[in-house]
């Protein structure tokens, strides 16, 4: 395993105006309101070597400096950032403004951005946590009709979502990992709801997602 660590904060470019430099791979990390976003790692994975990368993590102007070896490879960056809601760490991954390989002569800028819901752009995944969605057997509901309203107990607008197919079943996906109030209707009428074989139906549940691996989580409900 080859392993090189070093960040640098404070760079004084501009993210949108740095230029590459060789051997170096630097950029800035953003939520989506443009904030900076300091302590997400950024990773410089080797595409050649197994287990070889440099790493690296952003200071509090979200800004990060990687030093890479000087080995005549491709590498590809990547980044996590965690938040904390309700007092747990969720680690989330950071969606690249470039995901093309770069030569480790030529160096590369790579920006990133904290997204914490919505699907990938390379459709592997989402940013947020899928919300499966079941019904008891027999109940004659569709679980694709059902639409599920979800009210941020933190602040923020409400928002409606209905599943989609997936292997996992019929599910709302990229919802970001936030405390909800989540009711469920179909065709208007008001449902039953709970987490999924926990406890009596109401008319609304104020669940926690369920860390499945690291930044992936799943939340599953049952509705009738």
């Amino acid at each position: 395993m080859v392993a090189v660590t070093m960040a640098m904060a404070g760079c004084a470019e501009p993210s949108q105006a740095q230029t590459a430099e060789p051997w170096v791979l630097k950029g800035r990390v953003v939520d989506e309101q443009g904030r900076p976003v300091a302590r997400a790692k950024i990773l410089a994975d080797n595409e050649l070597l197994y287990n070889s990368y440099a790493s690296g993590t952003t200071g509090a102007d979200g800004r990060y400096r990687i030093v890479l070896p000087r080995i005549h490879v491709t590498w590809n960056a990547s980044g996590k950032a965690v938040r904390t809601v309700a007092g747990e760490k969720i680690e989330t991954d950071l969606a690249p403004d470039d995901e093309d390989s770069f030569a480790g002569n030529q160096g590369a800028v790579r920006n990133f951005t904290l997204r914490t819901s919505g699907m990938k752009a390379d459709g592997t995944g989402s940013y947020g946590a899928s919300v499966v969605v079941y019904t008891p057997i027999m109940s004659g509901i569709d679980p694709l009709q059902v639409q599920l309203r979800f009210e941020p107990l933190d602040g923020g607008a409400p928002f409606a979502g209905t599943p989609v197919s997936t292997g996992d079943g019929p599910a709302v996906k990229g919802v970001a990992v936030n405390r909800y109030r989540i009711s469920a209707t179909l065709g208007g009428r008001p449902l039953g709801i709970r987490v999924r074989n926990q406890g009596a139906y109401g008319r609304f549940v104020e669940p926690q997602f369920t860390k499945i691996m690291s930044s992936l989580y799943e939340l599953s409900l049952e509705v009738k």
